[in-house]
């Protein structure tokens, strides 16, 4: 009876309820696509750096590790064949890749670039190469290359290139290989630095005899990481670290995992902020039904039941705009999840990240329904504030005002 009495007390003023209700609708529409960009963001980038750069467990050597900013070649896992069966073997571990990256002078006619080069399979590499194709074929041997960086060196599939770079033995070493195929990454560093040759071709410039430089080990399932990173560490020879992404990633990941519960917190205080009409809209109430109040208190209703019924009339208004401002936030971040956005633009200005240009925002039921909670909860809260107030009149105070 008590919610059917503060229904029908939000309904006495519809327009203004309908008003209170939008400000809740709006704040909680924001909170549903913000959790969905921010999440969708988060996620991306998390992917894109075990995809890209590290794996789930990354294996090489220390040496590797202490120099890599340096892209050594001569710091060699000579044990590569052996570790890569063994490690294959670990529980939760679903496939691993030889990667071998260099720094190099590519040469064409008189242009001359510094670039980044990788050698690995370019048929099956996680990295999707054979399908970001957009000139020439992946069939072929030779160099595929950023659309970026071959427009720089103004060359086109069928042109030789030049490769030259300092090789394993320490020396310098040269080769021609055609251009095969012009790649679009779909990250802007990819696209304007790197290229990537077969294992075989990178060995050969490299002049790497025996074992590589990186295994990049993928896991099934992401919480099976740190298991398979410990499992493979005793298999590896000492001098040689299984490191996990969140290692890699460093204080960015725990950075990125706070920010999660930062923009929890500040998603709930734009829906409190929205709530001050909630607030607002409560205290007028109060003001107009002062007689009411009194006569209901010298009725017998308590301060608590008082309390209570200005309460749950916050709490319809918050939830007659929170829960289709949710709804209409959760639509809203389903059409941008299958559509994408593209933030090339945005980027850019991001040299060392490697993102791709589109982002899918998270779509997630529990996003939703937290949008939801938080937008119910809030302006229960707010209207807490004038609740209060109307249960602590005196009946006789009441009728006099």
């Amino acid at each position: 009876m008590l919610f059917t009495f503060a229904f029908r007390n939000v309904l006495r003023n519809r327009r203004r309820s309908l008003l209170t209700a939008l400000a809740i609708f709006v704040g909680a529409m924001i909170v549903g696509l913000a959790q969905g960009w921010i999440n969708g963001l988060l996620d991306l980038y998390m992917e894109n750096f075990i995809v890209y750069q590290t794996g789930n467990v990354r294996i090489t050597t220390q040496e590797f590790v202490d120099r890599e900013r340096f892209v050594p070649v001569d710091a060699l896992l000579l044990e590569a064949e052996r570790i890569k069966k063994q490690a294959a073997e670990v529980p939760g571990v679903q496939d691993i890749e030889e990667r071998i990256r260099f720094g190099i002078l590519l040469g064409h006619q008189d242009a001359t670039v510094s670039a980044f080069g990788m050698g690995l399979d370019v048929m099956r590499t996680r990295m999707g190469i054979k399908d970001k194709v957009i000139d020439g074929s992946i069939a072929n041997r030779g160099i595929y290359m950023g659309k970026d960086l071959a427009k720089k060196l103004e060359v086109k599939v069928g042109d030789d290139l030049l490769l030259a770079t300092r090789t394993s033995e320490g020396g310098l070493n040269g080769i021609k290989l055609p251009v095969a195929g012009i790649l679009n990454m779909g990250i802007g560093m990819y696209n304007r630095k790197m290229f990537f040759v077969h294992l075989e071709d990178a060995k050969r410039l490299l002049k790497i005899h025996e074992g590589t430089t990186e295994l990049l080990v993928f896991t099934d399932q992401e919480k099976q990481t740190d298991a398979a990173a410990a499992a493979i560490q005793k298999l590896i020879p000492e001098g040689v670290r299984a490191m996990t992404y969140k290692e890699q990633i460093g204080p960015m990941y725990s950075m990125f995992a706070t920010m999660r519960y930062v923009y929890v917190f500040v998603e709930a205080l734009i829906l409190f902020l929205a709530s001050f009409v909630v607030i607002n809209t409560m205290m007028m109430a109060i003001f107009e039904r002062l007689h009411e109040i009194g006569t209901l208190k010298a009725i017998g209703w308590t301060d608590r039941e008082l309390f209570l019924n200005f309460t749950l009339e916050g709490t319809i208004i918050g939830a007659l705009g929170g829960i289709p401002g949710a709804l209409c936030g959760y639509g809203f971040v389903a059409v941008l999840h299958i559509t994408g956005v593209n933030l090339e633009a945005a980027l850019d200005a991001m040299e060392g990240f490697p993102i791709e240009n589109i982002l899918h925002p998270t779509i997630s039921f529990w996003v939703m329904l937290s949008a939801i909670v938080l937008s119910i909860i809030v302006p229960a809260l707010a209207a807490m504030i004038p609740a209060r107030y109307a249960g602590k009149l005196q009946p006789a105070e009441a009728l006099r005002k």
